[in-house]
């Protein structure tokens, strides 16, 4: 059964449930938009090198029953160590058990996107949906139509997260194939403060395809730090769309660490809704064996005096495949915007492969924008400088890679 088919049935088991369902109306406008769109292919710009023939083929199972125990994982992962408040998610379910909140204000909400809609939260009431677009977006469209829970992290005006929210994603294929739609939803209100980790792990050795939607608002004066770690083994395919809304004088770095998984789409998107913005984003893709990895992004600005620093290192081996397209808007009465991008890459083998396009689409003159990709390999001179000083050829190289990419985190 293709992907499409399995949508359309998973659809129709939405539909039993209409009548208490006080989003239903938007998912069945996002399925209508979904089916009347289709999976991007080749052919779109967007996505003419990324192939998800694989994805929209595979006979994926939604499960949302697991039976597997995952503590283990946890444990021996580095999230258990943290002094953190943790969110687990199984396949898509929130799992109490695994999950502990520490002490924090009473005002702030660390929960699941299934009881904020129950409760009708303000914040999510005013926020849910608002943010990360259905048209023209297929698999925005697909995550809406059949959506089911994700993390709700409400940070109220003037209110500091003491510790960071870890959201930790495992999925499970130890029984079956599996499906599975988060959405999560952020909003730091005005003055606030947060740090939130978003990881994904998996354990079983069957075939899995996350898709998930983060819509995030950052309101005035406010400063979040976004961490998204994406670390799952084998079979693994993942497609991730982080859409950013920010309103003025927010400060907001957004670190993207791709460390393992088969494959990785990953589109992220700022909005610079006020003066005075200033967002960071980085990124490090470590990728081996036939591995792929595609990043998209786009920094919007909208509104004068803001800044947007943009830079991407890849460290590709075998035969791993990695796509990068960073987009710069500048509108007209965005006046004394600074933004920069840089996309750089370390091939270890012949057989690797990079394709890269940075763009700036600028219509206001007065503007500091610069953007630049480099693809090359270890530079041979200090690695005969360490290895004419009894540096074995190894240690070097390890030496020349973790410089390569210590700036980003």
């Amino acid at each position: 059964m293709s992907l499409q088919q399995i949508a359309k049935q998973e659809f129709n088991k939405q539909k039993e449930n209409a009548a208490s369902n006080q989003l239903f109306s938007l998912q069945e406008k996002a399925f209508a938009e979904f089916e009347k769109i289709g999976f991007p292919t080749l052919k779109h710009e967007e996505w003419k090198y990324t192939n998800l023939k694989p994805i929209t083929e595979g006979n994926f199972v939604v499960n949302h029953a697991t039976n597997a125990d995952c503590k283990a994982i946890i444990a021996q992962s580095v999230y258990s160590k943290l002094n953190a408040h943790l969110l687990v998610f199984i396949n898509g379910d929130f799992s109490s058990d695994l999950s502990f909140i520490k002490q924090e204000a009473s005002t702030i909400t660390m929960s699941t996107l299934l009881e904020a809609r129950t409760q009708k939260h303000q914040a999510f009431e005013t926020h849910f949906g608002k943010y990360a677009k259905i048209e023209n977006q297929a698999l925005n469209a697909l995550n809406t139509a059949l959506l089911h829970d994700g993390a709700f992290i409400h940070i109220p005006s003037g209110q500091k997260l003491e510790l960071p929210i870890v959201v930790l994603n495992i999925a499970d294929t130890t029984e079956d194939t599996a499906l599975i739609q988060p959405r999560n939803l952020i909003v730091v209100e005005k003055n606030a403060e947060a740090f939130v980790i978003e990881a994904y792990l998996n354990i079983g050795s069957q075939s899995s395809f996350t898709n998930v939607v983060n819509e995030i608002f950052v309101g005035e004066n406010a400063h979040l730090e976004h961490y998204k770690i994406q670390q799952e083994v084998g079979e693994t395919y993942q497609n991730n769309f982080t859409q950013i809304f920010q309103e003025a004088n927010t400060n907001i770095n957004q670190v993207t660490l791709m460390l393992d998984g088969l494959f990785i789409r990953n589109n992220l998107h700022f909005y610079m809704n006020g003066q005075n913005c200033n967002s960071l984003l980085y990124g490090l893709y470590i990728l081996d064996k036939q591995n792929f990895v595609d990043n998209h992004s786009l920094v919007d600005h909208a509104s004068p005096n803001c800044f947007s620093d943009e830079k991407y290192k890849g460290i590709l081996m075998d035969k791993s495949t990695a796509v990068f397209n960073g987009k710069i808007i500048v509108h007209p009465d965005a006046q004394k915007t600074n933004a920069y991008q840089r996309n750089q890459n370390v091939l270890l083998s012949n057989d690797a492969t990079v394709n890269t396009k940075p763009q700036l689409e600028i219509f206001a003159d007065d503007v500091k924008c610069t953007h630049g990709a480099t693809i090359g390999q270890l530079d041979e001179e200090p690695m005969f400088y360490m290895r004419s000083r009894g540096i074995t050829e190894d240690t070097a190289r390890k030496m020349l890679l973790n410089a390569f990419a210590n700036d980003i985190a």
